[in-house]
């Protein structure tokens, strides 16, 4: 497993196209990019960070996906339509940026709504998309999210039956937020992670660096050594989780430290 970052550490604080300088700066060679707004899915847009990349390799490119995602599997075909637009040109980012991976949250889930799938008619959609973004060179990876419809193992195990080219991310914070114990996804996700998002959480779930909330990340990294899970983790905090750059370098460290111990 290797650590890397996500440039959504950083929201509020400093624009997505300067955080490579700061990621640079804290030693780290390894980032995923978070598009934040529309305007960041355009070819401007990408004339002006491709660039500033430098030597940091991009692991994947993750949209703010409820802008458009639930849409992608709208009944009404022009709304469809209307999705893939933004849909391929986070893929045409993901490539241009040189990310293998596109992180996808797909359609959430309205409270007070029972639902009941139907995974055979919704992963012919997946497939539809991991074709799409194949087209790119880019492979679609879906993360569990609490307020998603993939916010529970049996989800991913049922989803990823019907789409054998679809990958999958396995998020700490989310997963908690969900009740669920992060351990569990990676059962359910066996041979299919390609991506963990990491991110704390206090007793009252606001979110915290990894080490300052409440879960055990020592015995998380032991069972994904155990089972074998060959992923590359992304520390994702909050940028309110954090006073300063040093304090996300030192939670950075540590996670480091406990993946090189979980090896041994």
């Amino acid at each position: 497993m290797r650590l890397g970052i996500s440039t959504n550490s950083f929201f509020n604080r400093i624009n997505t196209e300067s955080t490579f300088d700061i990621i640079r700066q804290m030693r780290i060679d390894m980032a995923e990019v978070y598009l934040t707004t529309f305007s960041e899915y355009e070819q401007k847009f990408l004339d002006v960070i491709v660039p500033r990349r430098g030597n940091i390799a991009v692991h994947s490119v993750h949209p703010e996906g409820s802008q458009f995602e639930p849409e992608l599997f709208s009944t009404n075909a022009r709304i469809r339509a209307d999705a893939e637009i933004f849909f391929r040109k986070v893929c045409y980012s993901a490539r241009m940026l040189g990310a293998p991976f596109y992180i996808f949250h797909g359609p959430v889930r309205l409270k007070k709504t029972e639902y009941e799938f139907d995974f055979v008619r919704l992963g012919d959609r997946v497939n539809q998309l991991c074709e799409i973004a194949r087209s790119y060179g880019v492979r679609l990876a879906y993360e569990n999210v609490f307020y998603g419809y993939g916010n529970t193992p049996d989800y991913f195990k049922q989803l990823l039956r019907q789409c054998p080219n679809l990958l999958a991310v396995l998020d700490t914070r989310h997963a908690l937020l969900a009740g669920i114990e992060p351990i569990k996804f990676l059962e359910a996700m066996e041979g299919k992670i390609c991506t963990i998002h990491l991110c704390d959480i206090k007793k009252d779930s606001d979110s915290a660096l990894p080490g300052e909330g409440k879960y055990n990340f020592e015995k998380f990294f032991n069972e994904a050594n155990k089972a074998r899970v060959n992923a590359s983790v992304i520390l994702e905090p909050s940028s309110r989780d954090y006073k300063d750059v040093n304090q996300l370098k030192t939670c950075y460290d540590y996670l480091n430290a406990l993946i090189i111990r979980s090896r041994t």
